[in-house]
C-alpha cells in the first residue's frame, strides 16, 4: 500500500515535468545561444509559466543569490527541468540570474472588490 502510494507520487511527478517539457521545450529552442534580449525577456519567456506562484515557487524577491539560481537552471531541482547550455546559453543564464536575483517580491495580485460577492448575499441567493 505505502509502496503504491509513493509510486502514485513519482508517476504524478513525471506527468508535470513532461507537460511542462512540453510546454516550454519549444519556446525555449526556438530562442538559444544568446537569442534572448534580456534576463528579463528570458523570464517571460520561459520561467514566468511556472513561476508565477501557480505551479512553482515565485522566485522574485525570495532571496536567493544568482549563483543558486543558475545551478537551479542548470541542474533542475524538484520537478524544474534542468535547461542545457544549448537551451539556455551561459550568458543568458548569467542575465537571467542576476535579473532575477535583482528583483523585488510581486505586489499580489489586486482584486476587484466590485466582483467580489459579500458572504451574507452568497448565502441569501442560495437560499
Amino acid at each position: 500500500m505505502r509502496l503504491a502510494r509513493g509510486l502514485a507520487g513519482v508517476g504524478s511527478a513525471v506527468i508535470v515535468l513532461a507537460s511542462t517539457l512540453a510546454l516550454l521545450g519549444p519556446a525555449a529552442h526556438a530562442q538559444s545561444a544568446g537569442e534572448w534580449a534580456s534576463g528579463a525577456q528570458l523570464w517571460s519567456d520561459t520561467c514566468r509559466y511556472c513561476h508565477d506562484g501557480k505551479i512553482a515557487p515565485e522566485l522574485r524577491g525570495a532571496g536567493l543569490s544568482a549563483q543558486a539560481i543558475a545551478s537551479a537552471v542548470r541542474h533542475g531541482p524538484g520537478a524544474m527541468p534542468a535547461f542545457a547550455p544549448s537551451v539556455i546559453g551561459d550568458e543568458d543564464l548569467e542575465q537571467l540570474a542576476e535579473w532575477i536575483h535583482a528583483q523585488p517580491k510581486p505586489a499580489p495580485p489586486q482584486t476587484d472588490e466590485s466582483e467580489r460577492t459579500p458572504r451574507h448575499q452568497t448565502r441569501q441567493r442560495m437560499r
